[in-house]
């Protein structure tokens, strides 16, 4: 798609709690988009977006794509939708904008890749836990080496208690791991220093009517031997950390608002074991005495921009996207090798 200029001309499909609450909300009050055109099933809803933005409104999203002016289309419907609608849209020529998870499983995803490639416009997918506050800040640590090498991240979310809506069913795609999962995972990859190896995942419904999960574990291997472990959980009643970051001189326990690092400095000294069948004190032999230095800071590294921000940038600018489908697609791999061997593959 040629590059235009003045505001991007945004159309939402789905004006729910991501649509309206997240991708309406983020560009209300902008300049440099516009929204022109919004479809819905609920008329309730249309008639409340062209009450403030004047826009055109649709119920039928294939009437929407024969007729639509937007330059960029908005995808936020339930998940199930995500890949049908996403490869609808591109082959327009449009930009597509792809609410998180792209695809309900890998072949979706790779069907989406494909219709990617041949359009002319832009896609991405709305995985914007890259810019949270807490994973700059885990990032920025790592990155000062203050920690040494680090040999596993630890990532929990938790709550407790229970929902009922279409996010319990897997008809619609619904599910704790395509719908919170897929932000700590994906987040996590970001930090890893090599591809995935291997992936566990344990999933169980604790709490939740419907027929998916809420509660659970993935556990990724990289082929560096770093581990990260993911955990998240709305039926886990006290949180134990946010992040954990373990490394060759120390150690990070966040809460989501406070990071405690207790580390040390000190150069020790390459060591032998002692090759003898008893240790003649009886007692463990600590071969060092290390002095430990502890810290407290705010797990809070703010991005200056939002992902609308470097959305714009690409359109307008050519600059690079922020998310590529490309990456994502590492993310819908682990998820899928995740279900493997649970009730919910």
């Amino acid at each position: 798609m040629a590059r235009q200029s003045g505001p991007i001309k945004m159309a939402v499909v789905g004006l729910g709690r991501a649509g309206w609450d997240i991708h309406v909300r983020a560009i209300r009050g902008r300049k440099d988009f516009q929204l022109v055109e919004v479809v819905d099933l609920e008329k309730s809803r249309l008639e409340e977006a062209r009450a403030e933005f004047g826009c055109r409104t649709f119920t039928d999203f294939k009437q929407f794509l024969r007729e639509s002016r937007a330059e960029l289309i908005v995808v936020a419907t339930q998940s199930k939708d995500h890949a049908p609608m996403s490869i609808a849209a591109l082959a327009t020529g449009k930009h597509v904008l792809t609410e998180k998870p792209m695809a309900v499983s890998l072949r979706e995803t790779d069907r989406v890749l494909a219709a990617a490639k041949k359009s002319k416009g832009l896609f991405t997918i709305h995985q914007n836990a890259r810019l949270a506050a807490d994973l700059l800040h885990i990032k920025a640590v790592m990155k000062s080496g203050v920690l040494g090498d680090i040999f596993m991240i630890k990532r929990g979310q938790y709550s407790y208690g229970r929902r009922g809506d279409w996010q319990v069913l897997r008809k619609y795609g619904g599910g704790n791991l395509l719908n919170n999962g897929v932000h700590a995972v994906d987040q996590v990859l970001q930090l890893l220093d090599s591809p995935v190896a291997a992936v566990f995942g344990d999933l169980q419904c604790v709490l939740n009517p419907g027929d998916t999960e809420d509660h659970l574990k993935v556990v990724i291997r990289a082929e560096s031997g770093m581990v990260a472990d993911v955990e998240v959980s709305t039926a886990v009643a006290i949180a134990p950390y946010a992040w954990v970051l373990m490394g060759s001189r120390g150690t990070l326990i966040s809460d989501g608002e406070t990071s405690r690092l207790r580390y040390h400095t000190q150069k020790l000294p390459r060591l032998q074991p002692v090759d003898k069948h008893l240790v003649p004190s009886r007692a463990y032999d600590r071969l060092d005495t290390i002095e430990f230095k502890q810290e407290e800071m705010p797990s809070s590294a703010p991005s200056k921009r939002n992902f609308y921000d470097y959305l714009y940038d690409s359109i307008r600018k050519g600059k690079p996207l922020l998310v590529t489908p490309e990456s994502v697609r590492h993310t819908m791999y682990v998820l899928q090798q995740a279900r493997k061997g649970t009730p919910f593959t």
